[in-house]
């Protein structure tokens, strides 16, 4: 969220710690913030949200070490910031980190064939010891693999949405107020922790906001220098199972209307909405049983009876899904089966592509229930390569 030290090389407070106070706020617009009462560290993030279209807004959830803004402290922050302007069809993905300031970044901007303010998508961030991914309807956007990104987040963190408007048009897009008031629309968030013993994502909790829980979170009340509004407290309304986050005018804050509906098929309202498409690097397995081998992002050498395993697979939606390998063979004989937890889903025959780094794809058709699944491959008999896994839903 801070990008305060992008252009200007000023670090600004947003920290309630800073002390801004309502006695303080005095700019003619009024956005909306909530942050966690708790600090969380490793773990998988998951929210369904419809963001503000327009220049100049930001609809976002990130991850914040509380006191990072402040001088000499090592700040740590994970974003994901959906721009309002080209009809909110791009975002951004940011990790910050760094005790001098400016502070370091890596920033990826990622444009979508469809716009996130037609309906609710959902976004996933997953925080591990190893890596940092983004997801988007079950697709992952970006993925850092290790490196100072990702070993040098080491403390836990508050967890935050907001709405606000930059003053920054170069990024954003120049604000035009004449838009508001526009709302940010959440759905649910969900937080599962990283387990180390087992490698993956455990029980954690569910926000659903049928109402306002104020044993986990509280409402901003103050603001920063390249934000054009106030975080009103009355900004921020929970109404018919749904979070809004509102971006208003002084003197109009709040909001009377009706949430739109979730359908719970990702970006209901745009007629340009994509399948849900889950990818898979073969080589981010979990589990391994056997001694397979994993060179230039592909999983080989797999000999009968050998498998590995990928925990939890967000399925976010149930139904029909085609399972799509790409797969490389010199024999005729590879067979494998998709498996959960320890029930076969299809076996498919490996064709003779032609030689082992000579790749094709296979696939079939399963059904499938939403949530976390545990899918596996399961060599019936060996001699294959693996590059991918993609299941999209039919």
């Amino acid at each position: 969220m801070f990008k305060l030290n992008r252009l200007t090389g000023v670090l600004f407070a947003l920290a309630a710690t800073i002390g801004f106070t309502s006695s303080t706020q005095a700019k003619p617009y009024k956005a909306a913030e909530i942050y966690s009462k708790q600090t969380y560290k490793y773990g998988r993030y998951e929210m369904r949200m419809q963001v503000a279209k327009g220049s100049g807004v930001l609809s976002t959830f990130f991850t914040y070490k509380n006191g990072s803004e402040q001088a000499g402290v090592f700040w740590e922050e994970i974003d994901i910031e959906i721009f309002g302007k080209n009809d909110a069809t791009q975002w951004q993905s940011n990790v910050i980190i760094g005790t001098n300031r400016p502070t370091t970044k890596t920033e990826g901007v990622h444009t979508m064939p469809y716009s996130l303010g037609n309906g609710y998508n959902t976004y996933v961030l997953e925080w591990t010891p190893g890596y940092i991914a983004w997801f988007v309807n079950g697709t992952q956007v970006r993925r850092i693999n290790g490196g100072q990104f990702v070993t040098s987040l080491t403390s836990p963190q508050d967890i935050r949405f907001n709405l606000w408007a930059a003053n920054i048009a170069e990024w954003v897009g120049a604000f035009n107020p004449n838009i508001l008031p526009v709302y940010q629309f959440v759905n649910y968030i969900e937080y599962k922790p990283w387990v180390a013993a087992t490698n993956s994502f455990g029980t954690g909790w569910r926000d659903d906001f049928n109402s306002f829980d104020t044993n986990r979170w509280n409402k901003a009340n103050w603001t920063f220098g390249e934000n054009l509004a106030d975080f009103e407290p009355n900004n921020v309304v929970v109404k018919n199972g749904t979070l809004i986050l509102a971006l208003t005018r002084e003197g109009q804050t709040g909001y009377n209307g009706t949430p739109p509906a979730d359908s719970g098929s990702g970006n209901s309202s745009s007629s340009a909405a994509p399948a849900t498409s889950i990818h898979i690097e073969a080589e981010n397995y979990n589990e391994v049983g056997g001694s397979v081998t994993v060179s230039g992002g592909t999983v080989g050498y797999i000999d009968s009876g050998e498998w590995f395993k990928y925990r939890n697979v967000n399925i976010p939606q149930t139904g029909t899904y085609r399972v799509e390998y790409r797969v490389a063979s010199a024999l005729t004989t590879a067979q494998f089966t998709l498996d959960r937890d320890g029930v076969g889903l299809g076996t498919l025959s490996v064709p003779n592509t032609g030689g082992w780094g000579n790749y094709q794809t296979i696939s079939h058709n399963i059904y499938l229930n939403a949530g976390t699944q545990n899918l596996a491959i399961y060599a019936n008999s060996g001699g294959f390569n693996i590059d991918w896994i993609k299941l999209t839903k039919i």
